[in-house]
């Protein structure tokens, strides 16, 4: 079903009509905007989120809203004039935090319907004041490593630079209600081109990829990222994320266009790494160390090529450590 044939909500009002060339979008402050692909935009939050547009010809629809920290809904009137729908990979504050700032220009609000209650939510105050501290500590480790690059290795890119953190005295996150509920197998029609909905757990019970068969485009959210997989936090399973990574190494896939951290695609080789991975996990086959994740809280390490798995540290190290956000 095409996501504007069923509005529980109108959409708002015209938009600007969409910008599809052009080599680079550039973002205003907060955002790095670019193309990540054929009528796709990288809408980033560099170090942070990423979320991406992708462009039918009926309909746009918007994979994840970000952290509701710069105004994600005036990045997308800018790129697109045609009715939104709004996918969120999954629950969690960091991927719907823009969705208050979308009322208004999304006609649509969509959700894996495992996470349909978990949607309701707003961030407590205590997760927004850990996360804005890491997102201060971040961009100071950041600025550590561009000049230590600038000595000679030039590995680091200014389009995807970590931004300088804004006031985040007056953060939040509002829940928005979702107006639809996805599944395992449903196809979003945006006019031209089609996205199928992949019910894959694993970080969270209502996590969700969609895939486009006719390009081999997969959204990953946080199945797939570039980075530390969380697989640690309430709700994480970590068979769960063996089985759905497996599922995606099958696919015939081009690209993956992956949920945090400034390297955000990556190919189906690395998809099959990852898959392996987490089987490698599930099954005890790894030497994991002990550690922390970036909020503190203790875990197990379980480290790859490329990125690590962190999963629950024993009961006694956890109450050492703290619960964390």
């Amino acid at each position: 079903m095409r996501p504007g044939r069923r509005r529980p909500g109108a959409p708002g009002p015209p938009l600007p009509p969409p910008r599809r060339r052009g080599r680079r979008v550039t973002g205003r402050g907060w955002f790095s905007v670019r193309e990540a692909g054929p009528g796709v935009h990288l809408i980033a939050e560099p170090g942070h989120v990423n979320s991406y547009l992708v462009h039918g010809e009926e309909f746009a629809l918007l994979y994840d809203s970000g952290m509701g920290i710069g105004d994600i809904g005036r990045e997308v009137r800018a790129l697109t004039g045609l009715p939104l729908l709004v996918v969120n990979s999954h629950h969690h504050y960091d991927h719907r935090g823009g969705n208050a700032s979308l009322r208004g220009v999304a006609a649509e609000f969509a959700v894996h319907a495992a996470g349909a209650e978990l949607h309701l939510a707003p961030a407590p105050g205590e997760w927004l004041a850990a996360y804005a501290h890491l997102a201060q500590g971040l961009r100071e480790r950041y600025e550590a490593l561009r000049a230590i690059d600038a000595q000679g290795f030039f590995l680091t890119d200014s389009r995807v630079e970590v931004r300088p953190v804004p006031e985040l005295a007056h953060w939040r996150i509002e829940a928005v209600r979702p107006t639809r509920l996805l599944r395992e197998g449903d196809v979003l029609d945006l006019g031209g081109r089609r996205l199928t909905v992949l019910h894959t757990p694993g970080h969270s019970p209502d996590g969700l990829c969609l895939w486009e068969p006719a390009t081999g485009l997969l959204l990953a959210g946080d199945t797939l990222i570039s980075g530390s997989f969380f697989a640690h936090v309430p709700g994480a399973d970590v068979a769960a994320f063996a089985r759905s990574t497996a599922r995606l190494a099958e696919l015939p896939l081009g690209t993956a266009l992956l949920g945090h951290n400034l390297r955000h695609r990556e190919s189906r080789g690395f998809v099959a790494d990852v898959a392996e991975a987490f089987a490698a996990v599930r099954d005890g086959r790894t030497r994991p160390v002990r550690s922390v994740d970036m909020f503190g809280v203790p875990v197990l390490r379980h480290d790859f090529d490329g990125f690590a798995v962190l999963t629950a540290a024993p009961a006694a190290a956890r109450e050492a450590g703290g619960e964390g956000p």
